[in-house]
């Protein structure tokens, strides 16, 4: 029986057992006395099959058969100095051995951004929303041209990576330290692996920065929004900001909002009852009478206008009103939690309402309503002296 040439080994060295990860090994057999050992990634105990059938791991495997598979029809000696020559070095004119393009026997050249996508394909279980969100990261990198390979994984181009995202002025701090953080997580995956000699980020750190400050509508600006006189598509666009208003839902839940299946009664009121595309949080959130009388205007089916249209047809409603603040779909979230909060709905339903998972992001709104009493304060107390 012909023996394998190539096989996997898990935690070869017993190492799991005190660390919980140990490495998935390729077992190079060339002849009874020549040997290698190939560290093609990590995983846990019970991961490991898992890991072992990657795209990543099942084309190393079929290069390196192909490899032997040419020094036997080459009728190479079988040696590990032979094979090193065919897949860890290139072999210049002058006959020498040019190893600068490989570490650990992974070539430095192949794309970064490749590896990204393939690994978060094969070896993760994103949600769609989740996948979008790491797809956006992989792109932006795409796109400023700075990191294309592994090689150019270094410390001076995650630094000129962050200089080129804050360049473009669209994304603040928070945003783009999320950008790190998510690319920090296969610069990790690489440097376990043994792909790459450094971690990065080990020599970056970046500032995480603040949330800029919301500035939902008052109630009487929704009521200003809510009372206008609007025909056609702008009459649908204020009814869906209505909506978003009174009832919390951001707008990709709004676009998936289905009365029949997601709602339910308690008492004289209708309640939503779903998770959020964007966490997969549960939210229960009350149909407050103003979004009810949206959804009787359309016969319990909202109308569909995309998020890009519906932000540019509400700037139209912001000027038309004279409201010296944005409206957008995400304001009308924003005015929910205020307005909750406002007649004291406890913190914790609101956050409920909103499906937040932290309740420090529901106290952000809490601030915010601090800051304007203080105002009101500083207004009123002159006025009694």
């Amino acid at each position: 029986m012909k023996k394998e040439r190539v096989t996997v080994y898990f935690d070869r060295k017993g190492t799991a057992k005190k660390t919980g990860v140990g490495k998935i090994e390729l077992q190079i057999y060339l002849a009874w006395n020549q040997r290698k050992w190939i560290t093609v990634g990590t995983a846990k105990s019970d991961e490991w099959e898992v890991a072992a059938q990657s795209v990543s791991i099942r084309t190393k495997i079929r290069y390196y058969e192909g490899v032997i598979h040419a020094m036997e029809m080459l009728d190479e000696e079988m040696t590990i100095e032979n094979f090193n020559k065919h897949t860890l070095s290139e072999i210049q004119p002058n006959g020498k051995i040019d190893n600068t393009h490989f570490y650990n026997g992974h070539d430095q050249r192949q794309s970064f951004y490749d590896f990204c996508l393939n690994y978060s394909k094969t070896n993760e279980n994103l949600k769609e929303s989740t996948w979008k969100h790491f797809k956006t990261v992989f792109d932006k990198l795409k796109e400023s041209g700075i990191i294309k390979t592994l090689a150019d994984l270094t410390p001076v181009n995650i630094r000129a990576f962050d200089s080129w995202l804050h360049s473009q002025g669209d994304k603040g701090d928070v945003t783009i330290y999320g950008y790190h953080k998510r690319i920090k997580k296969y610069t990790r995956i690489l440097w376990r692996s043994e792909m790459i000699a450094v971690e990065p980020y080990e020599h970056c750190k970046f500032n995480r920065g603040t949330f800029k400050e919301r500035h939902p509508l008052t109630e009487e600006e929704v009521i200003k929004i809510r009372d206008a006189h609007y025909e056609g598509r702008l009459d649908r666009v204020r009814d869906l900001f209505i909506f978003m208003a009174y009832t919390g839902l951001a707008y990709c839940d709004m676009a998936l909002f289905d009365y029949k299946t997601m709602t339910e009664k308690s008492g004289n009121i209708m309640y939503i009852d779903g998770e959020r595309l964007k966490t997969g949080s549960k939210f229960f959130t009350p149909i407050l009478p103003p979004a009810l009388a949206v959804l009787k205007k359309y016969d319990y089916k909202l109308p569909v206008i995309s998020n890009q249209k519906l932000n540019d047809y509400l700037h139209l409603i912001q000027a038309d009103l004279r409201i010296n603040k944005e409206v957008t779909c995400h304001v009308a979230r924003h005015s929910f939690a205020t307005l909750m909060l406002s007649y004291n709905v406890p913190i914790e339903k609101t956050a409920r309402m909103l499906g937040h998972k932290d309740i420090k992001t529901t106290q952000i709104y809490a601030k915010i309503l601090k800051k304007n009493v203080k105002e009101q304060i500083d207004v009123l107390v002159p006025q009694l002296k």
